[in-house]
């Protein structure tokens, strides 16, 4: 791993705006596109090109990324350029702090001193502090966001992923080091994501016509007292400072899948709160992809850590699942009849009381499991 030397990039004592701002008022900072002249040039200046070798080819990571990564295939190795921008990557208009990508460098510097938690993730190869700009290992071609069009996810491949979360939260659990790498303003920007983006409603007509009987379902469950409760209560206990290190946005594009089994990528999420969300996230894309008996492994594998509320958990997959059903972010791949029986399931997960719901979980678990 190789750092580069820290210039202050603020002489106008404000970050670029946008794309045009960037380019017209901070020249000195380099950019990342997938242009071929520009990455050579920036990967010859920083001297990380081996003598006589040159780029293939570049591609542009998934459209859903926080930040902007490149792949760069070389006629010697494949890496990844991943930079920070003042936003988000995926919605400009959101805007987020540059320093989240040196809090990710710091935790992948932590990994590589812990033999699993380095064998989930990727190498750090340099950082460059000027251009808030890692050059990480390639863990994988492939993510799992396929799942929901049935993609094989078998059940090994969830058990890796569930060792990991297990070994992550309790690794890191109430330990005083964790705080520095607390971030508000990412935690913020998954909580309006998740709670409060969701709940509007929608104001063009078209929009409302082409869903009709989904945004009828939606007006019910926001008119429901018992359905805003919980919701509300849930987006309360998300903003807790929480006792351990969690990725915070445990999604599938961030699964990949590598040559051996599985490994986790974009962690410029990662902050210090409750276990719960991590696998609330987990629970929730399993429903959606319809692994229902993935789902109750999952319950019965996951290591609970100390006063982890499982309840908490349900009320996190329930918002997620209304999320990716009716929000701005809904998976476009659901069927209308599948976002209303997902959309029940989400009723249920988020104002079932706690009696009742871990009764019906018993039951099903009895009933589904036969591994």
């Amino acid at each position: 791993m190789i750092f580069s030397p820290f210039v202050s990039n603020l002489k106008n004592k404000r970050l670029p705006k946008d794309y045009e701002d960037w380019e017209k008022n901070f020249p000195e900072l380099f950019f990342l596109e997938a242009k071929q002249p520009k990455v050579e040039i920036y990967l010859q200046s920083i001297q990380f090109l081996y003598p006589q070798e040159s780029i293939v080819s570049l591609t542009t990571e998934s459209a859903r990324r926080i930040d902007k990564i490149v792949r760069v295939e070389t006629s010697h190795r494949t890496f990844l350029l991943k930079q920070s921008r003042p936003w988000i990557d995926c919605c400009p208009s959101s805007r987020a702090p540059m320093g989240r990508i040196l809090k990710e460098a710091e935790f992948y510097s932590l990994c590589s001193k812990d033999s699993i938690l380095r064998s989930y993730v990727p190498s750090l190869l340099y950082v460059d502090k000027t251009n808030y700009l890692l050059i990480l290992s390639e863990l994988g071609k492939k993510d799992y966001s396929a799942i929901y069009e049935k993609e094989p996810f078998s059940i090994d491949e969830l058990t890796s992923l569930l060792d990991f979360l297990s070994y992550l939260h309790s690794t890191f659990y109430q330990k005083k080091m964790i705080v520095k790498f607390e971030n508000q303003a990412m935690r913020k920007y998954h909580w309006r994501n998740l709670f409060v983006s969701p709940m509007k409603q929608k104001k063009s007509l078209s929009d409302y016509k082409k869903n009709e009987s989904i945004n009828r379902l939606k007006r019910k469950f926001l008119a429901d007292w018992k359905f805003y409760s919980a919701m509300k209560q849930a987006a309360y206990h998300y903003l807790d400072q929480g006792p351990t290190l969690i990725h915070g946005n445990f999604l599938p594009f961030s699964w990949i899948r590598t040559g051996t089994g599985v490994g986790i990528s974009d962690f410029e999420s990662m902050i210090c709160g409750r276990p719960e969300i991590d696998l609330g996230l987990l629970l929730s894309h399993l429903l959606l992809a319809g692994l229902v008996e993935h789902f109750f492994y999952a319950l019965s594998y996951y290591r609970l850590p100390e006063s982890f509320e499982l309840t908490l958990a349900f009320k996190i997959a329930g918002a997620e699942i209304f999320r990716r059903c009716i929000g701005p972010d809904a998976l476009g791949c659901l069927t209308p009849q599948t976002k209303e029986n997902l959309l029940s399931t989400s009723y249920m997960l988020l104002t079932e009381e706690k009696e009742v719901l871990f009764q019906s979980i018993r039951k099903m678990l009895n009933r589904q499991l036969t591994f």
